[in-house]
């Protein structure tokens, strides 16, 4: 039985992967105030275009499954994007995406807009969250909790995100709000960097201002009313400071992102804070003969719910001031302690570290291989990973640092039409992960 669930969860995380990597394909290299130009005239693509992608798959726990992609860009701004995708399966399982981006708003050039939208439909998706019975005296997600603590439910989840972003007019960002790169075997060309000039908003990289509305639910059927909430509404306040040579593949240079995000809550749901810090650090090793580039790439994120422990009376009863399990600070999934399921540990804070050696080997077969030599395969990567980190109920340096989980792996990653394409396997405390994403993780 334990053998069938195994099989059954990681053919459910597979039907995801294949979905998203169906998103990820058909996207445009683009970023937020970002043009890419790539230095090969026989795949560069020229105006704009539109891309649609039929596929099919099986698998023993949804079935037969079958889905379209489309993919568009450069039809209302050089920059602008979309992508849309769909699929269905034979045991009533569905999932819709769309994301439109990367528009420069008409009556202020420096206001960048995008959206994503999505729901989903998984009739057995098995999530970590309280109601199995065995666990009774155990919270789910917490950093203590045992990997058979989660419940089977048919859930239903969707997702709406709109994001507006004004870029500063100082650093690489002063003369030209729209960043042209230059782009050769996958690296970004000298003199055509967007930051790691040196640690300077005012003279390096690019200060960014974000603003998102958004609306998130996850409908778990009969195990909702045992969760502090299943529905999150509200406004994110971000400011990054993005002083990479190349955001599609960083060979120098840094980033650092600081987020709060307020839900004011109804009379269905508590209202919350959180916040978030993130870093990146990304340090070029000597060339060699056998590398084309060796780059040491060092990550970090911390997160912290400052409402956790406030309480209120809603229709007599008491209500704590917490986000939903899967909005919260969390960990697990495609790109913090990827050895791990999306969003197994959940809890008042969170802390991580993560160091990747990201080696790019001057030998790229991938050109003479039928069907990839269709699109521009300018390099490809192999990385090897190693995370730390954990959730805790108190924002405590000493306790986020004791007991806390690891995961470690390798990596192969293609750089495809300017998008990076990854397969990660990362093994840890509770089990081994085989996952498709895309771009490195940070």
């Amino acid at each position: 039985m334990a053998n069938t669930q195994a099989n059954e969860e990681q053919t459910t995380l597979i039907l995801r992967q294949l979905f998203l990597l169906s998103v990820c394909v058909l996207s445009l290299p683009t970023w937020a105030m970002s043009v890419t130009i790539i230095d090969d005239a026989k795949h560069q693509r020229s105006g704009a275009w539109t891309q649609v992608l039929p596929y099919a798959y099986y698998t023993e726990n949804l079935q037969w499954g079958v889905g379209v992609g489309v993919g568009a860009a450069g039809h209302i701004q050089p920059s602008s994007s979309l992508v849309a995708t769909a699929t269905v399966t034979s045991n009533d399982s569905w999932m819709g995406f769309l994301y439109s981006g990367d528009y420069q708003l008409p009556f202020a050039d420096r206001v960048f807009f995008d959206t994503t939208l999505y729901q989903t439909n998984f009739t057995r998706d098995p999530q970590y969250i309280n109601g199995n019975e065995d666990y009774s005296g155990e919270r789910a997600g917490s950093n203590d909790s045992s990997q058979s603590n989660r419940v089977y439910t048919h859930s239903k989840g969707q997702e709406y995100r709109f994001r507006f972003r004004y870029l500063l007019p100082i650093g690489h960002g002063k003369d030209s709000p729209v960043h042209t790169f230059r782009v050769k075997r996958g690296e970004v060309m000298e003199g055509y960097e967007a930051g790691a000039k040196e640690w300077n908003p005012l003279t390096s990289g690019r200060t960014i201002i974000q603003l998102e509305p958004f609306y998130w639910k996850q409908d778990v059927g009969e195990y909702n009313q045992l969760q502090d909430s299943n529905t999150s509404a509200g406004l994110t306040l971000e400011l990054e400071y993005d002083n990479r040579n190349y955001h599609q593949n960083p060979t120098a240079g840094s980033r650092q992102r600081f987020n709060v995000t307020r839900d004011w809550g109804d009379s269905g749901r508590p209202s919350w804070t959180m916040w978030e810090f993130s870093a990146s650090k990304y340090i070029s090793l000597p060339q060699t003969s056998w590398a084309q580039s060796q780059v040491l790439a060092f990550g970090m994120a911390t997160s912290d719910t400052p409402t956790w422990n406030h309480s209120s009376y809603n229709n007599g009863e008491q209500q704590y001031h917490r986000p939903a399990w899967f909005a919260g600070s969390r960990l697990g999934g495609m790109d913090r302690l990827k050895g791990y399921e999306t969003a197994r540990y959940h809890d008042r804070s969170m802390i991580y570290y993560s160091a990747e050696y990201r080696f790019t080997p001057n030998w790229n077969p991938l050109p003479k291989v039928p069907v990839v030599n269709w699109f521009n395969v300018p390099a490809w990567y192999w990385v090897a990973f190693a995370e730390i980190g954990r959730v805790a109920d108190e924002y405590n340096l000493a306790t986020l640092h004791q007991d806390m989980k690891y995961s470690i792996g390798g990596s192969i990653r293609v750089m495809m039409e300017g998008i990076v394409l990854r397969g990660d396997f990362a093994t840890s405390g509770d089990d081994s992960v085989f996952r498709l994403g895309i771009n490195h993780p940070y």
